[in-house]
């Protein structure tokens, strides 16, 4: 008899007001995303969400050309509850980002897909052989690979692009009357 009631608390207490979705709510399941507006889920990325809308990876580009405000972020961090437009496969746009470069300098830079050090110093200086000063701040961040070649950037990264140096004075030579 006391186990009998004693069941019958444990239904009322525990068991109905979870079947009434009370209590605590698994958390959303990451699966197929269709084409249309996405809530962003906690730990989203936009190439596991490429990954999830189209089966590749690799469409996270068109996914950023797709949600702009995406690429001002650095590593093009998603905020959890925030809403992307996923195109469908056939009208996605598979042209590399377009770099925005900053109005005035010093300033952030966020390195798109296809950017090299060559072509951020062009965008930023009008002087893709300025480079060195773009890799010399940020030295403590870009490996010396990048020295080498200054295409391995990582996209998503962002780069302080410092003011262009004032040209040295030059140098009077003295002249006789």
């Amino acid at each position: 008899m006391i186990a009998r009631r004693l069941a019958w608390i444990v239904i009322a207490v525990v068991a109905l007001p979870l079947a009434a979705g009370c209590g605590k709510r698994p958390p959303p399941v990451k699966g197929l995303i269709q084409p249309g507006d996405y809530k962003v889920l906690a730990g989203d990325d936009l190439s596991g969400i490429a990954l999830r809308a189209y089966g590749d990876m690799s469409c996270w580009q068109s996914l950023l050309n797709a949600n702009p405000q995406v690429g001002s972020r650095p590593r093009f961090r998603l905020e959890t509850g925030e809403t992307l437009v996923i195109p469908e496969y056939a009208k996605l746009d598979r042209r590399l980002p377009k770099s925005v470069f900053p109005k005035s300098l010093p300033a952030d830079y966020i390195v798109m897909p296809g950017d090299s050090l060559h072509f951020i110093a062009k965008g930023c200086y009008g002087d893709r052989e300025l480079w060195p000063l773009i890799y010399e701040a940020n030295r403590d961040t870009l490996s010396e690979r990048v020295k080498r070649d200054t295409r391995k950037l990582v996209a998503g990264q962002v780069l302080r692009i410092p003011a262009r140096a004032a040209a040295a004075p030059a140098v009077a030579t003295p002249t006789t009357p």
